[in-house]
C-alpha cells in the first residue's frame, strides 16, 4: 500500500534514529519499472561478497540483514507501481545482542534512484525530497551557442535537454582553406574535388542537433594561396590538408569546440560521421549506341536502369578489365570468379561470352565480342589511363546504396584480399581510393588509407595506395552488404569475423569519460562497478562496443539506459590525430555553406566565415524557436509546474523573453530571470543558487493566497467555513470538509490525527507555515480550520 507523505515523514524521523557499529545497516531503493527478480538476485550475490567482511559481528549483522531482505522480496511478484524501498539491520543498542528489523515502504511519489548500500546509518536522502517536492520548475541557461533545459524537483536537478544552435563562436573572418583535391559528397552522392565546387551547389554536412547527415547549399566559393599542412589521424587514418587557420571541430573535456588548426595538437580527437546517409535511386542508363554497320551488331540487351548486377560487372571491370573497338576482355587468377562473370555478363547483356585459361600466363581470359558494350564501357570510363585516373563512374554514386556496394564488391572481387586482420585492396590510383573511402563510409563501413612507395617494384613505377577494413562492426557490415564471389575469400572472410576481436580503436565513442561518470553516479550508481577507471578520468577513449559491454549491457535501470544510449546511438565519431606536418605554400579553397559544416575527406569540417557576422543573427533566431518548441513539448502541459526561471548573459536571454518566442501559457508561468554565464549543467546549479529568494517566495505566495482564501470565507461565507478544532471535528466527521487548513505550529501527533480524517473523506489538506503574516495571524486564531463542501448548521 502506498505510504502517505505524514506516514513517510514519521518513519523517516524513526530511521534516522538508528546507528550501527560498522557499516551493516542496509539500504535497498528499487525504482518504479526495474524488475524486482533482477534485485533478488544481485542482492543474493552480494552474500557472497559479505562474506569477505573482516569483523565477525559485521559480517554476521550484513549476512542476516540480506537474508532477511531477500526472503522478503519473495512475497513480491513485481515491484510496486512507485517502486519500493527497504531498509534492514542490527539496531540493537546492546553490543553483542540481536534486533535484526525490517522497514519496507511503497514511497507516494515514484522512485527515480536505484541503490544498494551498507552503511552506519540508513540513506534517506531520496525520501527527505519527496517530503520537498510538491511541485517542480521549470529550467533554462541559455547563450547563443547552446542551451540547457531543466526541472528542479525538490532539491534536485534534472537535466531534460541539450541543444546546441550552429553559431559559430570565436571564428575568423576568411583565410580558412583547403587542398584543391579535398573530396566533398554532393546531395546526389557524386564525390567531387572542392576545386570543382561552384555555387550554386548543393552539398552534405553534419546536423549536430540530430546527428544525422544533412543537405547544405554552398553559397560562396574563393581560391587563396597558403601555406598548407598535412594532418594525419588514425583509428581510421584519415588525411587532410588545410591552412593552419581552417575550424575543425575537436572532441575536448568541455564536448565539441570548434578549434583552427594552429590551436589542434597530435593526440586531440577530431570527429567524424560514422555514416554519411545517402537515399537515392538506380540512374537510368542514357546510351545509344554509335555504329555503322547495324546490320552485323549481335542483339545486345542494355539495362534500361543502374542494378546491383550492371554496377557490379562495372566495378570488376574497374578492377580488372579493358576495351577494344569490338569487346571487353577481364583477367582473372579464380575459375570460380571468372565462371561467376560469365555468367553476369550473360544475365545482363543477354550473350555469351568466351573463357579461356591462358596457360602461358597462368589466368583466366574472359571474353564478351561487341562493338556496343565496348562503346557502353568506354561512355562509362572515359580515361585512357584507367589504373591511374579513372574513377567510379557518376551514375553508380548517383544510384542506390545496394548498387553501390555491388560495385564496390565488384572491385574488391577483382583487387581485394583478406589477411588475419583485415580487408583491403591496393592501387596506384590515389583518387580512386580515397572515393572508395567515402563510399565506404556511405555504406556504414570505417576505412583506412595507407601508402607506400612501390616505385622500386620493377613492375611498377607509382606509389601503392591501401584501402584497408579493420574493425569487427565494419567487417560485418561488409560482409553483409558487400562480399566476395570467390567461395574461398568468402571462407576467409567468416573466419575473420569469428576470430576478430570486438576490442579496437575505431568507433571511438563521442562523449568524453568524465561525463559518462557524472551521469551514471547522478543516477546513484558506483562507476567501479564498471571497470572503466581510465576512462572516467578522461585518460584514455572507448569505442562503442566496448562501451555497450562494460557499461551499457550492465545498466538496469531504463532511464538510465536509454541517456546512455543516446551516446552509443550517435552518428558521431573520433578520429585521433597522429601526425601534423607543414607540407608548404599552394592554392587553396575557401568554400562558405549554410550549414557552417561540410564533410570533407570524411572529416566534418567548418566552413568559411567571412559573411559569419551576416548569418550570426538568422541562425540565433532560429536557435530561440527551436528552444521555445522544445520548452513548450517539455512544459506545456505539465500539471506540477509552478514557474519557469531563465538564466543566461544579459542580451542573449533578454532577446529570447523579449521576442515573444515561447507560447503565451508559458510567458505566464515566467517567475524570473537571472544573470549568470553558464549554459551547461553547471550553469543550471548556479541558476537554482541564484534564484533562491524567488523560489522560497514562491511557497510564501501559496500560502498567502490560501489564507486570503480561507479569511474571504471565513467573513462573507460563514456558514460554509469552520474556524478552531471543535467545529472543524465536527465537519470532519460530517464529511463536509473540502479543505483543511493546520497550521505547521500544531502538535505533530494532531495534525496525524486531522490529516488522516480528511484524508479518509477525500479533503484536501493544507499546512501553513508562521512565515507570512497571514499564517500567523491563522496560527494566533487557533491553527485549525476549513472550508466545507456544504454548510451543517454550527
Amino acid at each position: 500500500m502506498v505510504m502517505n507523505k505524514d506516514e513517510l515523514k514519521e518513519l523517516i524521523e524513526k530511521l534516522e534514529q538508528y546507528r550501527g557499529r560498522a557499516t551493516e545497516l542496509i539500504t535497498v531503493y528499487i525504482p518504479a519499472g526495474q524488475n524486482i527478480y533482477t534485485v533478488a538476485d544481485q542482492l543474493e550475490a552480494e552474500k557472497s561478497t559479505a562474506k569477505n567482511i573482516k569483523s565477525t559481528s559485521t559480517r554476521k549483522n550484513v549476512g542476516n540483514a540480506l537474508d532477511k531482505i531477500t526472503r522478503y522480496l519473495k512475497d513480491y511478484k513485481k515491484t510496486p507501481e512507485n517502486g519500493l524501498a527497504v531498509f534492514a539491520g542490527n539496531v540493537s543498542k546492546v553490543e553483542g545482542q540481536d534486533d535484526l528489523k525490517l522497514w519496507d515502504l511503497e514511497p507516494p511519489t515514484p522512485l527515480k534512484v536505484r541503490m544498494y548500500r551498507c552503511d552506519k546509518e540508513f540513506i534517506l536522502d531520496p525520501l527527505k525530497e519527496m517530503l520537498a517536492v510538491t511541485e517542480v520548475f521549470g529550467l533554462l541557461v541559455m547563450d547563443r551557442k547552446e542551451a540547457t533545459i531543466g526541472l528542479l524537483e525538490g532539491k534536485r536537478i534534472e537535466v531534460l535537454q541539450k541543444m546546441t544552435s550552429g553559431v559559430p563562436s570565436k571564428v575568423r573572418a576568411g583565410g580558412q582553406c583547403l587542398a584543391p583535391n579535398t573530396l566533398i559528397m554532393k546531395d546526389n552522392g557524386e564525390i567531387i574535388e572542392i576545386k570543382d565546387s561552384h555555387n550554386p551547389l548543393l552539398i552534405l554536412s553534419e546536423n549536430f542537433n540530430q546527428e544525422i547527415s544533412e543537405i547544405t547549399p554552398l553559397i560562396a566559393k574563393w581560391e587563396n594561396n597558403k601555406e598548407l599542412f598535412k594532418i594525419f589521424t588514425k583509428y581510421p587514418r584519415l588525411e587532410i590538408k588545410s591552412s593552419k587557420e581552417h575550424t575543425f571541430f575537436v572532441r575536448t573535456d568541455k564536448g565539441i569546440e570548434e578549434k583552427p588548426l594552429s590551436e589542434i595538437k597530435e593526440g586531440d580527437y577530431l570527429v567524424i560521421p560514422e555514416k554519411i546517409e545517402v537515399n537515392n535511386e538506380d540512374q537510368k542508363i542514357n546510351f545509344s549506341p554509335q555504329v555503322k554497320q547495324s546490320f552485323n551488331l549481335k542483339p545486345i540487351k542494355i539495362p534500361e536502369k543502374v542494378n546491383q548486377k550492371f554496377a557490379k560487372l562495372l566495378g570488376y571491370y574497374l578492377g580488372d578489365g579493358c576495351y577494344e573497338v569490338d569487346r571487353i576482355t577481364f583477367f582473372e587468377q579464380r575459375e570460380d570468379v571468372a565462371k561467376y562473370y560469365q555468367r553476369l555478363i550473360r544475365e545482363v547483356f543477354g550473350i555469351s561470352c568466351d573463357l579461356r585459361f591462358r596457360k602461358n600466363k597462368n589466368y583466366w581470359q574472359l571474353r564478351a565480342y561487341s562493338r556496343v558494350i565496348s562503346q557502353l564501357f568506354r561512355n562509362i570510363f572515359p580515361e585512357k589511363d584507367k589504373t591511374l585516373k579513372e574513377k567510379i563512374p557518376s551514375i553508380v554514386l548517383k544510384s542506390s546504396n545496394n548498387s553501390l556496394a555491388s560495385f564496390i564488391g565488384g572491385i574488391f572481387d577483382a583487387e581485394g584480399y583478406i589477411n588475419k586482420s583485415r580487408i583491403a585492396i591496393g592501387v596506384n590510383n590515389e583518387l580512386l581510393v580515397r572515393q572508395i573511402q567515402l563510399s565506404l563510409l556511405r555504406l556504414g563501413v570505417i576505412s583506412s588509407i595507407n601508402e607506400y612507395d612501390n616505385r622500386k617494384n620493377p613492375y611498377s613505377n607509382n606509389v601503392r595506395y591501401t584501402v584497408a577494413i579493420d574493425d569487427l562492426e565494419s567487417i560485418k557490415t561488409f560482409e553483409k552488404n558487400i562480399n566476395f564471389c570467390s567461395m574461398e575469400k568468402q571462407d576467409k572472410l567468416a573466419e575473420l569475423i569469428n576470430k576478430r576481436s570486438n576490442r579496437n580503436k575505431v568507433r571511438q565513442l563521442i562523449v568524453n569519460g568524465r561525463e559518462v561518470a557524472r551521469i551514471i553516479r547522478n543516477s546513484g550508481l558506483n562507476t567501479r562497478q564498471f571497470s572503466c577507471p581510465d576512462f572516467f578520468n578522461n585518460k584514455k577513449q572507448i569505442s562503442k562496443e566496448v562501451f555497450r559491454k562494460r557499461i551499457l549491457d550492465k545498466i538496469l535501470d531504463n532511464d538510465l539506459r536509454k541517456r546512455l544510449d543516446m551516446f552509443y546511438n550517435s552518428n558521431l565519431i573520433l578520429a585521433k590525430i597522429a601526425k601534423i606536418e607543414s607540407i608548404g605554400p599552394s592554392t587553396t579553397v575557401d568554400i562558405e555553406t549554410k550549414n557552417h559544416n561540410f564533410i570533407a575527406n570524411g572529416l566534418i569540417v567548418h566552413n568559411s566565415s567571412q559573411r559569419f557576422h551576416r548569418i550570426t543573427e538568422g541562425l540565433t533566431k532560429e536557435f530561440y524557436k527551436r528552444i521555445a518548441a522544445e520548452m513548450k513539448t517539455i512544459f506545456y502541459d505539465m500539471p506540477k509546474l509552478k514557474g519557469i526561471i531563465v538564466g543566461g548573459p544579459i542580451p542573449t536571454k533578454d532577446e529570447f523573453l523579449d521576442g515573444q518566442y515561447l507560447p503565451t501559457r508559458l510567458q505566464e508561468k515566467l517567475i524570473g530571470r537571472m544573470d549568470i554565464g553558464g549554459s551547461d549543467e553547471s550553469g543550471l546549479k548556479e541558476l537554482v543558487f541564484r534564484s533562491q529568494e524567488i523560489l522560497a517566495s514562491q511557497e510564501i505566495i501559496k500560502e498567502q493566497k490560501l489564507m486570503e482564501k480561507f479569511f474571504q470565507n471565513l467573513g462573507e461565507k460563514r456558514d460554509t467555513t469552520t474556524l478552531k478544532e471543535p467545529d472543524t471535528r465536527k465537519a470532519l466527521e460530517f464529511g463536509a470538509v473540502d479543505i483543511l487548513f493546520l497550521s505547521k505550529q500544531l502538535d505533530k501527533a494532531l495534525i496525524k490525527e486531522l490529516s488522516k480524517l480528511a484524508e479518509n473523506i477525500g479533503s484536501t489538506v493544507e499546512l501553513i507555515s508562521t512565515d507570512t503574516e497571514e499564517g500567523q495571524q491563522f496560527w494566533n486564531l487557533g491553527g485549525i480550520g476549513a472550508i466545507l463542501r456544504f454548510g451543517i448548521g454550527f
